[in-house]
C-alpha cells in the first residue's frame, strides 16, 4: 500500500545528453542529481538533498527544452534533454551572482574562512575577495558552543531545512525584506536563550561559515566512525587535530541518521581526552576495606601494577574460586559500549576458559522484555524495521519513550512522518516532547499499559477489524487469546488508563485499519514488574491487525546503549549462545563445544540482577564486571553496594574510575570506542563499523585483547589475534551473520541475517513469515497494586544532554555547560499540596532508602505522579529502586518505584 502522502513516481526511461555524455535514465530525476552521479560538480550554495530550495541560483544550467537558465537542483531533465553545465554563459552568469552575494558578505575572522564554500567559489572564478560588514548586526556568542555571525549568513536557507524539516525542531526561521533578510532563532532570541536542542545540524549545512562551532578549525585528518552513545548508530565524521577530536559532523550517505546527529553525538566526544582516564592496572592496597572512596585520592586506595601483575592476580583467584565453590560462584557482566568482537571474546572467556554461564549485559536492566517477548512471538528478538521505514507509515504509534530527548535522531524521522502526513498516537503517562506534534496523546495512568493495549485488541476483534487472512495463515493461538480478553472491555479500560473509551476505541481502529502501522517504545514499558506482558500486548495487536513484514509496518523497540542489541546478538546472556542459539538444545550445544574444543555449561547461569542477590547471600563469590557502573545502574543502589562488598574478589574494567570500580580489588583499563576496531549493531539491526581513531592511552588496551590474555593465563586460548579473526569466527557459527566480514562492512552496514557472502541484509523481518514459521499470541494477565503508604509513584529517565550515568557525557564542557542540573520534577498541584516552591529541597523515601534532592513543578505530569533522571551523582535515583523484577525476564522495575516526599530544612 502506497503512503498516502508520498509522490509516485512514473517509471520512466529518459534518453539525455549531459555535457556531451549520454545518459539513459530512469524515473524522475533532478539535472543536479544526474550530473552528480556522473562526476560533473555544479556549483551551488543553497543544494539541499530532498528539498527544493533553489535560492543561490549559482547551479543554473542551459537545456534545450528551455529558454532560459534553469536551476539544476530543481528542474527534471526531460527525453531528450541536451544539457549544458558549464559555458562563457553560464560562467558569466554565476560569476555575476558571486559578485552581488559577496558584496553583501562580511570579512571573516578567525577559522571561519577556511569553512566558507562562498571563499572557496570566488576563488575559482577568480573574484576580488571584497566585502564589508555594513549594518550587520554583531556576532552572536551566547551559545555554549556555536556561534552565529550575521554578517557572514547570505540567507540561503540551509539552516531553516535543517533545523525544521530534517531535525523537526523549528527554532530558525527566516525574517526581513530584501537585503535584509536574514535568519533569527525562536522569533529575535538570542541562539544561547532560544529552544536551540544542540544538534549542530544547522552548523553542519552552513556553506560561509555564519553559523560555527567555537572551537572549529581545520583538520589534519578524519575519521569515519559509529557514535559511541545510544543504539540509533549514527554515523560520524570526526575532525582530529594532533592527539584530540576537534569537531564531529554527521555523515549522510547510506547511513541510519543521514548527516543528523544529536547533541551528545555532535558535542560528547571530548571524555576521550579527559584527564582523569584509566591508563594502568591498579590493585587495591592491602588493609584498605573495599568500597565507596568518598572523596579520596584513587591512589591512596589503589597502586598501579604491570599487566603481568593483574593477570596473574585475576587468574589466580579465578582458579581458587571455582576450585572452592565451583564455576557458579563466578559472574561477568560485558559491556555493551564495548565492540561485537569484544562482546563474543567475554562471553567466550566465560564459558570456555572459566567455565561459567553467569553471562549478561545492560539488555536485563532495559530491553530484555522487549527481546524475549518478540522471540517467543515471532522467533527474533529484535527490531522488525529500518528506521527511514516510519516514513511510509501511515498511523505510528510511540509508547513509553520520550524519543525527542533519549533519541532525538529516531524522533526527527517520526516527527517528519507526522509532518508528511502520518497520523502520530502518543502513549505515556507523561506529556513528553513529541506529545505536542501528535495527532492523539493518551495520557494513560503509570503501569495500566497491558490493560490499554489488551483493550483495544478485544474491540478490534469484536468489530472484525483484525486480519482474518493474516491471523489465519501466520498465527496461532487466536482462540485462546480472544478468551484471555475478556476481562479487558472498554468500561473498566477507561477507569484504570484513565483515557475515555471511545478514545480508546478510536486509537485501535486507526491502528488496525490505516495501515501500514508501526510502533515504537523503549523502557517506559519494560521497566515494570510485568514489562513481558506490556511488551506482550504491544506484539499481539500486531499480530491481530498483519501489521507485520510490510513497509511501513512493524514492532520496533528503540535501544538504549550503543551496543545493547550487539551484546545480546553476540550471546552476551546467560542461557543464550551468539546468534539466540540456546545453549540447552544438544545439538547447538555441541556444535559449539567442537568448534571452541571444550565443555560448555549445561544449564543456564544467573542473570546480573540475579547476581546481586547471589552475592549478597554469598552464593556468588567473585564478579568481573567489564564497563558497567554497577552501583549506580542497578536497582537498590545499597544493595547493589553490600553485594559487591560482600564479595572475595571484584575485578572492574572501565576507562574511568566510576562508582562501581571504587569498589574493586583489580581495576583494568580499558579502550574507548575512539580507539578500537571492530562492529556496533544498531537498534535496526545494522552491523557498522568502528574505526580507531587513537591509540589507548598509557597501558590501556582493547577489551577483547584482555579477555584474550586472561584465557590464555587460565590455560584455555579463546584462537584469535585481532578483532577481523573474530568476526571470522562469528560467521562460521551464525548462521544470520554468515555473510558478514569486516571488509564487507567498510562498504557500508548490513541488517542482519546476513546469510551468505551474496545477501545485501534483511531489511525488514518476517516478511513472507515469522520467523519461527507462525507467531504466537500470547495471553497477558492485569493485577493492580496497592501502593500502600507512599502516595506518589516516581519514574526515572533520561535528559537529552546526559547519558546514562554521564561517565562519559559529564567530561564534556559544552555538555556540561547546557545541561541542567539535578531536580526531581512534580505536578505543580502536588507541590502546592505538599507546602514546596520550585527549588526547595525535599527528602524523597521508598521502602528501598532515602535521598534528598532539589524539586520543581513540571505540567507535563499527572498529579501522583514524578519524574528524575538517574544522570547524576549528586541524585542517585536508584538508591529508592526497589529489586523488583519482572518474573520472566528479571528486568527491574525502574518506573514502579512508590515514594513519599518530606520537606527538607534549607
Amino acid at each position: 500500500m502506497q503512503c498516502r502522502y508520498m509522490r509516485v513516481r512514473r517509471a520512466l526511461k529518459l534518453r539525455i545528453n549531459i555535457d556531451g555524455k549520454l545518459l539513459d535514465v530512469r524515473g524522475e530525476r533532478y539535472i543536479a542529481d544526474i550530473a552528480g552521479e556522473v562526476g560533473i560538480a555544479i556549483p551551488a550554495l543553497c543544494r539541499y538533498e530532498g528539498h527544493q530550495n533553489g535560492v543561490c541560483r549559482l547551479c543554473l544550467v542551459r537545456t534545450s527544452s528551455s529558454q532560459k537558465l534553469v536551476p539544476s537542483c530543481s528542474t527534471l531533465a526531460r527525453e531528450g534533454d541536451e544539457i549544458i553545465t558549464d559555458s562563457q554563459e553560464i560562467s558569466s552568469y554565476r560569476r555575476t551572482l558571486l559578485s552581488m552575494v559577496k558584496e553583501h558578505h562580511a570579512e571573516h575572522t578567525g577559522n571561519t574562512g577556511a569553512k566558507c564554500e562562498l571563499e572557496k567559489y570566488t576563488e575559482n572564478y577568480s573574484l576580488d575577495h571584497h566585502g564589508h560588514r555594513a549594518d550587520f548586526q554583531p556576532p552572536d556568542r551566547s551559545h555554549a558552543a556555536i556561534d552565529f555571525d550575521p554578517g557572514l549568513c547570505i540567507a540561503c536557507r540551509k539552516c531553516v531545512i535543517a533545523c525544521n524539516d530534517e531535525q523537526g525542531n523549528n527554532v530558525i526561521a527566516m525574517t526581513g525584506r530584501g537585503m535584509s533578510v536574514g535568519i533569527t532563532f525562536d522569533v529575535l532570541e538570542p541562539m544561547g536563550s532560544s529552544g536551540c536542542v544542540s544538534c549542530g545540524a544547522c552548523v553542519d549545512v552552513c556553506p560561509t561559515g555564519a553559523l560555527i562551532e567555537r572551537t572549529w578549525a581545520p583538520a589534519d585528518r578524519t575519521v569515519i566512525s559509529t557514535c559511541p552513545y545510544c543504539g540509533v548508530g549514527c554515523t560520524v565524521e570526526y575532525g582530529v587535530r594532533g592527539d584530540r577530536i576537534i569537531w564531529a559532523r554527521g555523515v549522510n550517505e547510506n547511513t541510519v541518521n543521514e548527516g543528523k546527529l544529536c547533541v551528545k553525538g555532535k558535542f560528547g566526544w571530548e571524555f576521550e581526552s579527559s584527564g582523569d582516564r584509566l591508563t594502568r592496572p591498579l590493585i587495591r592496597r592491602k588493609g584498605m576495606k573495599r568500597g565507596p572512596l568518598m572523596g579520596r585520592d584513587p591512589y591512596e586506595v589503589f597502586r598501579e601494577a604491570t599487566w603481568e601483575e593483574a593477570m596473574e592476580l585475576l587468574t589466580r583467584m579465578i582458579l581458587v574460586t571455582r576450585d572452592k565453590y565451583g564455576p557458579r560462584a563466578i559472574g561477568g557482566i560485558a559491556c555493551d559500549r564495548g565492540t561485537n568482537e569484544d562482546v563474543y571474546a567475554f562471553q567466550k572467556l566465560m564459558r570456555v576458559a572459566v567455565g561459567s554461564d553467569n553471562i549478561d549485559q545492560s539488555a536485563t536492566l532495559c530491553h530484555a522484555p522487549s527481546a524475549a517477548m518478540l522471540s517467543y512471538a515471532l522467533g527474533t528478538g529484535a527490531s522488525t524495521n529500518p528506521v527511514h521505514d516510519v516514513l511510509k507509515s501511515r498511523t505510528i504509534m510511540v509508547v513509553g519513550s520520550n524519543t525527542d530527548r533519549a533519541h532525538p535522531v529516531v524522533s526527527s524521522y517520526i516527527k517528519k512522518a507526522s509532518r508528511l502526513g502520518s497520523t502520530l498516537i502518543v502513549v505515556d503517562p507523561r506529556r513528553v516532547e513529541l506529545a505536542g506534534r501528535a495527532d492523539i496523546f493518551l495520557q494513560l495512568k503509570p503501569g495500566s499499559d497491558t490493560f490499554l493495549f489488551s483493550a483495544m485488541a478485544r474491540y478490534i476483534l469484536e468489530n472484525d477489524l483484525y486480519d482474518a487472512r493474516y491471523v489465519r495463515d501466520h498465527a496461532e493461538g487466536l482462540d485462546e487469546y480472544r478468551r484471555s480478553l475478556s476481562p479487558f472491555d472498554l468500561v473498566t479500560a477507561e477507569r484504570l488508563t484513565g483515557i475515555p473509551g471511545d478514545v480508546i476505541a478510536h486509537v485501535a481502529t486507526l491502528y488496525a485499519t490505516e495501515k501500514p502501522s508501526s510502533i515504537y517504545w523503549t523502557l517506559g514499558i519494560t521497566e515494570h514488574e510485568n514489562g513481558s506482558d506490556n511488551v506482550s500486548s504491544l506484539v499481539n495487536l500486531a499480530i491481530i491487525t498483519g501489521n507485520l513484514g510490510i513497509e511501513g509496518g512493524g514492532l520496533n523497540p528503540i535501544r538504549g546503549q550503543n551496543n545493547v542489541q550487539g551484546g545480546a546478538d553476540m550471546g552476551g546472556t546467560s542461557g543464550s549462545l551468539p546468534g539466540y542459539q540456546s545453549l540447552l538444545d544438544g545439538k547447538t550445544r555441541a556444535k559449539f563445544q567442537e568448534a571452541w574444543q571444550s565443555q560448555l555449561p549445561d544449564e543456564p547461569g544467573l542473570k546480573s540482577t540475579d547476581m546481586i542477590t547471589e552475592a549478597l547471600h554469598g552464593k556468588l563469590r567473585l564478579m568481573y564486571i567489564s564497563g558497567e557502573n554497577s552501583v549506580r545502574s542497578h536497582p537498590d543502589s545499597k544493595e547493589a553496594e553490600r553485594a559487591l562488598e560482600n564479595l572475595d574478589f571484584l575485578a572492574v574494567q572501565d576507562i574511568f574510575m566510576t562508582e562501581t570500580a571504587e569498589f574493586a580489588d583489580l581495576v583494568l583499563p580499558a579502550a574507548s570506542a575512539f580507539e578500537k576496531y571492530g562492529t556496533f549493531t544498531n537498534t535496526e539491526r545494522r552491523i557498522q563499523m568502528v574505526r580507531r581513531i587513537f591509540d589507548p592511552p598509557g597501558d590501556a588496551r582493547e577489551d577483547w585483547a584482555i579477555y584474550a590474555e586472561l584465557a590464555e593465563h587460565l590455560g584455555h586460548g579463546l584462537g584469535f589475534k585481532n578483532s577481523s579473526e573474530i568476526m571470522e569466527e562469528i560467521s562460521s557459527l551464525v548462521p544470520a551473520w554468515a555473510g558478514v566480514s569486516h571488509k564487507r562492512l567498510e562498504g557500508g552496514g548490513l541488517s542482519w541475517p546476513v546469510p551468505d557472502r551474496n545477501s545485501s541484509g534483511t531489511g525488514i523481518l518476517h516478511v513472507d513469515h515469522p520467523m519461527r514459521g507462525m507467531a504466537r499470541l500470547r495471553p497477558v494477565h492485569w493485577n493492580d497494586r496497592d501502593p500502600g503508604e507512599f502516595p506518589y509513584l516516581l519514574i526515572t529517565g533520561r535528559m537529552r544532554e546526559q547519558y546514562h550515568t554521564a561517565t562519559m557525557t559529564s567530561r564534556s564542557e559544552v555538555i556540561s555547560r547546557i545541561t541542567d542540573g539535578p531536580f526531581m520534577e512534580m505536578n505543580p498541584e502536588d507541590m502546592r499540596s505538599e507546602g514546596l516552591k520550585d527549588n526547595d529541597l525535599v527528602g524523597v523515601e521508598s521502602g528501598s532508602g532515602k535521598i534528598t534532592c532539589r524539586v520543581r513543578g513540571s505540567g507535563n505530569l499527572q498529579r501522583g505522579v514524578a519524574f528524575t533522571t538517574f544522570h547524576f551523582p549528586e541524585l542517585r535515583a536508584n538508591v529508592l529502586t526497589p529489586h523488583t523484577l519482572d518474573p520472566v525476564t528479571r528486568t527491574p522495575a525502574y518506573k514502579d518505584t512508590r515514594i513519599r516526599i518530606l520537606k527538607e530544612e534549607r
